[in-house]
């Protein structure tokens, strides 16, 4: 009797697949060896199709009934020992111990099934807890996409993908706060037809990436970077100097413009205009580009400049002549180095004094108040 049952013995298994089936990647691995079993016509053995013949079978010869060995079942059992051996030869140590003293290919493939099968659920849930825990924090760009992709190729590979919304949010939820502007407009893009992919939203955040990256290396410290002053037009408004409270100490003179240096480090300055043909400076983060009004670290009260000494070093009081006013519109007390433009300057009797930017202590020897007075001009309206 011919024999029913394929046998490829020519057939290297080693070759022809990548992986060995461990307790992370059973479903891929799955995936592949019901495809090698499918091209050589054996993945019944595996799924029930192809059931075992009997050991033997009846025969009746001259009346008398005998029972010889059925040449069918060892056709059967060659190739089903066939099969296991590619099994085993695709399975890690570790796992090869759980399966080992299984007697057909069929029972070794339903124990795997069983064992995995739990164990792939408890690694969906690991993989999604990752993707959601994870974030860019001190990596690159480049290493954080690389680890993302990973976690979703392999929710995939256990037939349990990410959406593709899903994935979008979870990237960008992910990424750090100096990303907050692209991913305002990615977000606001979904909404729309058609709806950018996952690849489409890495490109534009990488993109996005290389011009923080352009400002990170042209950025420099500035003189005069927390207080930045220029000349000022004759008629544009000026600032109220000191002023003695009645408790002695220095008013607070809270002009409509200027600088307001409350909470920590200088995180609301009056930005300067820049000049034309020249790129501006943040006074808030320091960096080249955009200005106070654009900057995303301007509501951040937690915000500190990177370089708050040589800001407070660039702080110039005044020009030689003691009549250009530095606003300061929030501060406790408004200092000029010159007498000459107070009324009614009295000597200082009190024991404060004035720290400036290297540490050094600076005596205040008047105290005294002043009247500004400016014209109208450009709808600006004036007040003394």
């Amino acid at each position: 009797m011919a024999n029913s049952y394929p046998f490829p013995d020519n057939v290297h298994v080693s070759s022809s697949f990548t992986l060995k089936l461990n307790d992370s990647n059973y479903l891929l691995w799955k995936t592949q060896f019901e495809s090698l079993l499918s091209s050589h016509k054996l993945i019944g053995f595996v799924n029930g199709a192809v059931s075992a013949p009997t050991k033997t079978r009846q025969v009746v010869q001259d009346g008398v009934s005998s029972e010889i060995t059925n040449s069918q079942y060892e056709f059967w059992f060659c190739t089903d020992q066939l099969v296991q051996s590619w099994l085993f030869g695709t399975l890690s140590e570790e796992v090869l111990g759980h399966v080992h003293n299984i007697s057909t290919a069929r029972d070794i493939w339903l124990a795997l099934a069983k064992n995995f099968n739990k164990s792939s659920v408890a690694r969906e849930f690991s993989l999604r807890r990752s993707l959601q825990l994870l974030s860019k924090k001190e990596k690159s760009l480049s290493t954080y996409c690389h680890e993302f992709k990973t976690i979703c190729d392999s929710l995939s590979s256990i037939r349990k993908p990410v959406d593709e919304s899903m994935k979008i949010f979870g990237f960008l939820n992910g990424l750090g706060r100096e990303y907050d502007p692209i991913a305002t407009v990615i977000q606001s893009s979904l909404s729309k037809l058609p709806s950018p992919t996952f690849n489409d939203v890495v490109s534009e955040v990488q993109g996005f990436n290389s011009k923080l990256q352009s400002y990170d290396e042209s950025s420099y410290v500035t003189p005069h970077l927390a207080f930045m002053t220029g000349k000022t037009k004759p008629c544009a408004p000026q600032f109220q100097p000191i002023q003695k409270g009645r408790d002695g100490r220095f008013g607070q003179n809270r002009g409509r413009g200027g600088y307001n240096t409350r909470g920590r480090g200088f995180s609301q300055h009056q930005s300067v205009s820049p000049s034309q043909g020249h790129r501006p400076t943040c006074q808030i983060c320091g960096r080249i580009g955009h200005t106070t009004i654009k900057c995303y670290n301007r509501f951040d009260n937690n915000y500190q400049t990177e370089v708050p000494v040589q800001a407070f070093a660039s702080l110039q009081v005044s020009d030689d002549s003691g009549r250009e006013w530095h606003p300061n519109s929030a501060a406790t007390a408004h200092i000029t180095s010159s007498t000459s433009g107070l009324q009614e300057a009295k000597a200082y009797e009190g024991n404060d004094a004035v720290m400036v930017g290297d540490g050094a202590y600076l005596p205040i020897k008047h105290v005294g108040s002043t009247t500004i007075s400016f014209a109208k001009e450009s709808g600006v309206k004036g007040s003394s």
